[in-house]
């Protein structure tokens, strides 16, 4: 219980209680410590470095061992970035952790984009549907995003689960209203 704050005045202890850890600050150096506990902990000499932009807090990593971090998708750092999100806030709100790796995730969103539009030109040009590989939901919006504006192309993400494919099609093929830009 929260004792003779006004803001609490009125409620009951148990909403007294929900609503004062609805929201949390994460300090950016305790970001980058858990990082760093976690990584060390997997025996990789990687530093954290973490700082707010706005509504995130950007943790970049640096160090000998980086490289385990950087697959081609990028799966290490989406893993990692997951965990330090349920490990720092357990289920309650408060700023979007980033992980990075000296820029690797510009890179991979660059070639998402890239894809997706080289796709949408032979989609075009042949006027068959197209099927990406599996990408997971912010390689998914950036693809829609990227699409939402190409004349004469929609988009659709097909598939249940973490990872689904975008199915990139003629718009006329489709009924309005049917996939992302259809």
């Amino acid at each position: 219980m929260i004792p003779d704050d006004p803001e609490h005045e009125g409620k009951d202890p148990g909403e007294q209680e929900a609503s004062a850890v609805e929201e949390i600050a994460a300090n950016p150096a305790e970001v980058a410590g858990r990082a760093e506990t976690i990584l060390r902990g997997l025996g990789l000499d990687v530093e954290a470095r973490a700082t707010e932009a706005g509504e995130t807090i950007e943790v970049d990593l640096h160090g000998r061992d980086r490289e385990y971090l950087l697959d081609r998708r990028g799966d290490a750092l989406n893993a990692l970035q997951y965990l330090l999100n349920r490990i720092i806030y357990r289920g309650r709100k408060g700023k979007r952790i980033h992980v990075d790796s000296e820029g690797f995730r510009k890179v991979r969103e660059d070639e998402v984009v890239e894809i997706a539009l080289r796709t949408a030109e032979k989609v075009k040009a042949q006027g068959e549907e197209q099927v990406l590989s599996p990408l997971n939901p912010y390689e998914r919006r950036l693809v829609h995003l990227a699409l939402r504006d190409v004349a004469g192309i929609g988009s659709e993400s097909m598939g249940d689960g973490f990872l689904k494919r975008i199915a990139i099609f003629p718009a006329e093929k489709r009924g309005p209203g049917e996939g992302r830009n259809g």
